[in-house]
């Protein structure tokens, strides 16, 4: 776990901020953020979604929807979300891209190539992310049919409704590929697909339940300092991590998430960089905050769910896997069940996390993450596309302290 100290250092970097005072940071609203963001990078990245909808493909598929209302596929909150907006499943991930690349600045021999200090084809790339992680987000709203006899008369439409989640995910990703190939540049298509494949890996690591739900790994005896994920310096383009770091805690929530949403965001602010031609160091610090952002992001999402499902929260998510690592008769909860063949008590699993230091271990995980992108986001030039990185980091840490607290 990281060391006490990290908070300090964090906090003090927190108060050098001269253009965010204490009392602003606390008023400081995710729309309003995301608003200043969008005037930097000159584009309303708010209405990206909606513009995928008003294409013709997608508005065949959604005209369809209608028959899914009162059968409570999950295609429907997914359609909602993007729709409306949210906070959940990253759904910024292009509004970061465009941040990052306008923070780099451009060579001066591209300055004709631009709107708002951000490349065309940087652009494209953002779109092209965030297009790829919704393909990839409707298709894992699939309804579980396997007990046909438990959904009754609504089958037939929960079927349907599958068959709309294959066809719009699999539009969405040929979209990509179709924009990627329109970038004209290979390195940026194969960091791009190895994105992919590290979403497609994190669907698959470890063990699932009946519902296909992923499971912690059962918690491993030894307490090995030198077997530690260190994502920052791997070759992203290999497979990330290894199976090694199941069972250990903050390593396997680390590795979780890298696979989940911290690869394909960092590759699409390491690709940026490479469209702007700002170098390999530059491009290695725009992998870096894009993983750190996504990082903390996945926490604020797994503290939230902890906290306000106590029911339904997931069970790789920081707050039991940290749990669990320090605490391995916490795994006796899922473990029992899993043997039993029955549903676990998430209420009695809820409590026993509870009464563990976990919160505390959240908490500096948390400063850690946020000093981490204070730190990475200084190396960018760029005022103002720096600051609305950071108080987009900021927000979420302070909301995820709050559940905390």
């Amino acid at each position: 776990m990281p060391e006490s100290s990290t908070c300090n250092v964090s906090l003090r970097v927190f108060s050098s901020w001269s253009d965010v005072s204490a009392g602003q940071r606390e008023e400081l609203d995710w729309r309003n953020v995301v608003t200043e963001a969008e005037q930097i990078v000159g584009y309303p990245t708010s209405f990206l979604n909606l513009r995928w909808l008003l294409n013709d493909e997608i508005a065949n598929t959604a005209i369809h929807l209608r028959k899914l209302v009162g059968t409570n596929h999950p295609l429907l909150k997914s359609a909602k979300n993007l729709l409306i907006g949210s906070k959940s499943n990253l759904q910024s991930v292009g509004l970061i891209i465009l941040l990052v690349s306008k923070a780099a600045d451009l060579p001066h021999n591209m300055m004709d190539q631009h709107t708002s200090g951000v490349l065309h084809t940087q652009r494209a790339l953002a779109e092209i992310v965030e297009m790829k992680r919704t393909g990839h987000m409707i298709h894992k709203t699939m309804a579980n049919l396997k007990e046909k006899e438990k959904h009754g008369d609504k089958y037939k439409d929960l079927l349907y409704g599958n068959k709309i989640v294959l066809l719009t995910g699999d539009y969405l990703l040929a979209m990509c590929l179709k924009g990627l190939g329109g970038l004209r540049n290979a390195e940026v298509t194969e960091l791009i697909s190895t994105g992919l494949r590290d979403l497609v890996e994190g669907d698959f690591l470890g063990e699932r339940d009946d519902e296909n739900n992923p499971l912690p790994s059962k918690p491993k005896a030894s307490n090995d300092l030198n077997v530690r994920y260190q994502w920052e310096s791997e070759d992203n383009l290999g497979k990330l991590g290894s199976n090694d770091y199941l069972g250990r805690g903050k390593d396997e929530w680390l590795l979780r998430t890298m696979l989940t949403s911290g690869s394909l965001l960092g590759k699409g602010c390491q690709g940026a960089m490479k469209l702007a031609r700002r170098g390999e160091q530059m491009e290695r610090d725009g992998y870096i905050l894009g993983g750190h952002l996504a990082i903390i992001w996945q926490l604020y999402l797994d503290v939230r769910d902890f906290f306000t499902h106590p029911y339904s929260y997931s069970l790789v998510g920081a707050p039991v896997i940290l749990a669990i690592w320090e605490y391995p008769t916490v795994y006796s909860y899922i473990l029992e069940a899993k043997l039993e063949k029955r549903p676990i008590e998430y209420k009695q699993l809820y409590y026993a996390v509870r009464a563990t230091r976990s919160l505390e271990y959240l908490t500096l995980l948390l400063e850690d993450e946020m000093a981490a992108i204070l730190k990475i986001s200084d190396r960018f030039p760029v005022d103002d596309a720096r600051n609305a990185i950071q108080k987009m980091a900021l927000t979420i840490h302070d909301e995820t302290l709050q559940y905390i607290e």
